[in-house]
């Protein structure tokens, strides 16, 4: 604590109120969530702030925040449910339909009034730009002429990592939505396919910057520098993630790993109707939710129904986020389209988090030092799930094998045997095991960047080498062409000497044949 003090004294008084843009295009309330505390603590801290976002906090007290909340953005969601391509057609069709949303998504989002006002606003100005960087919304920072700060809910996607300058390997660190079951132990077929997704994915990757500088230009007009060089533009990445969950990777300076607790929030008292049910019981109480993103559609009726009847015939009871319709409830379970789930894994009665393995969802399992059961469907949740399991605090069930058996076994497995228990115990005090909070550090890293105008130290040469040039290529060619000439002139050099020899031992013989 007294670290904290320290440094926050001594950069306060040198930092002035700045004008900062925070940009969080994609709908997805917990990408939204986990770094709404940064906003709120820029603005405390004196900073004008202005987000254009998809759901806001909506504190009028914060009298420094400026929200342009674009809610239309969450039907161009549900006009391209990308999320369904993913379980369906696997890592390259989501890709592709995830295309569609994000023009879709930007045509909403650039085409509001507010959004529209203040880019054509020739009096608006901002001294940094602060932008998911699970898309490409770096024309904010061009537009205002400043840095710019990525910021990320999950792991940093090839590209992202790509453009930082920091190094991809597909065997070493594989993208993380491809589904392996052990990164550290991965099968042949699982190297092929990493490999080959590495290769396609760059071949794809100028298709999808090709959409981007389409839509920036038909908004902004000429001029604009391609999103190739765009996304080199930026100062710093902000990843929020944790070696318990996610891989391991090398990175420079720039990336800044936020750690696990970013989205954390103090303690609140439940309703009265929850705290009823989570305190009159003398059974252990599981709670199960697959997040805010995996809707009732993924799950079809006869895995509904196993999970219930799994739940119906086990000595607990089960608090139950859902949004399920025409499926009979047991009298054990409690069911809501909507839970406090940070507060409900607080309770000592809760036992045991069924989750679809989100990271946000597995951090506060791990914070509250709950074992898990987790089903995974799409991104980041396959690997997240096999590194909990792996870690020992976890038991998985596939989505398309879920069963009564299944479902029956994995929840005793985890409730009636301990270790499940003392993993996480172990892995939750190695997780918070950290001298700054996340939400410390994402500040410190913020102003930095303000106080020097951008991160120009911390760029890797990475980013300005071109691709042939990063994978050695021109080298590798050049000392191939070498060793293939000084081959030839070796070969030739022999074959001169094998005749001389040839003609000394031989000449003389075939001269006087040649004369009789």
């Amino acid at each position: 604590m007294l670290f904290k003090l320290l440094i926050f004294a001594l950069t306060a008084s040198k930092i002035n109120s700045a004008r900062i843009l925070c940009v969080m295009p994609l709908p997805f309330y917990s990408h939204q969530t986990t770094f709404q505390p940064i906003w709120k603590e820029l603005s405390l801290r004196g900073h004008n702030v202005t987000t254009i976002v998809t759901d806001g906090i909506n504190d009028e007290t914060l009298t420094n925040l400026t929200e342009i909340v674009v809610k239309e953005s969450h039907e161009s969601l549900k006009r391209h449910n990308f999320l369904h391509k993913h379980a369906e057609s696997g890592f390259f069709g989501f890709v592709q339909e995830l295309e569609y949303f994000v023009e879709d998504l930007y045509n909403v989002q650039f085409g509001d009034q507010r959004v529209k006002s203040l880019m054509n606003d020739p009096n608006a100005k901002f001294d940094l730009v602060i932008f998911e960087a699970a898309t490409y919304p770096m024309i904010y920072a061009w537009k205002f002429k400043c840095p710019s700060i990525g910021v990320l809910s999950m792991q940093a996607p090839i590209y992202y990592n790509d453009a930082m300058g920091n190094p991809t390997h597909p065997l070493v660190s594989p993208e993380f939505l491809l589904e392996i079951d052990d990164v550290d132990n991965m099968t042949l077929m699982e190297k092929v396919v990493s490999i080959l997704t590495y290769i396609i994915g760059h071949i794809m990757r100028h298709q999808c910057f090709q959409m981007y500088d389409e839509i920036n230009q038909k908004y902004f007009g000429d001029g604009i520098p391609r999103t190739e060089k765009l996304i080199k533009d930026m100062d710093m990445l902000f990843v929020v993630d944790s070696p318990i969950i996610n891989n391991l990777r090398p990175v420079y300076p720039h990336t800044i790993s936020l750690g696990s607790g970013l989205h954390i929030k103090p303690k609140k008292a439940l309703s009265k109707d929850l705290k009823n049910y989570l305190d009159h019981t003398k059974k252990p109480v599981v709670y199960f939710s697959l997040g805010t993103i995996v809707k009732a559609n993924l799950l079809n009726q006869t895995s509904k129904l196993a999970i219930y009847e799994a739940f119906s015939e086990l000595p607990y009871k089960f608090l139950v986020k859902a949004d399920w319709e025409n499926v009979t409830v047991p009298e054990n379970v409690k069911v809501a389209k909507w839970l406090p789930q940070q507060d409900i894994l607080r309770h000592p009665n809760i036992k045991l988090f069924i989750t679809q393995g989100g990271l946000q969802s597995l951090q506060e399992a791990v914070t509250n030092g709950i074992p898990l059961v987790g089903i995974p469907f799409f991104c980041d949740q396959y690997q997240n799930v096999q590194k909990i399991v792996k870690r020992g605090f976890a038991v998985k069930i596939s989505r398309y094998q879920i069963t009564k058996e299944a479902v029956k076994n994995a929840i005793t497995e985890v409730l009636n045997n301990p270790k499940y228990k003392e993993k996480v115990k172990e892995m939750r005090d190695f997780m918070y095991d950290e001298p700054m909070t996340s939400l410390d550090k994402a500040i410190w890293w913020i102003e930095y960047v303000l106080r020097h105008k951008g991160a120009p130290l911390f760029k890797s040469k990475a980013t300005k080498m071109p691709m042939y040039e990063y994978l050695m290529l021109d080298v590798i060619a050049a000392v191939l062409l070498f060793s293939i000439i000084c081959s030839f002139c070796i070969w030739m050099l022999i074959q001169l000497v094998f005749r001389m020899v040839k003609f000394m031992l031989f000449g003389e013989k075939v001269v006087k044949l040649k004369k009789n």
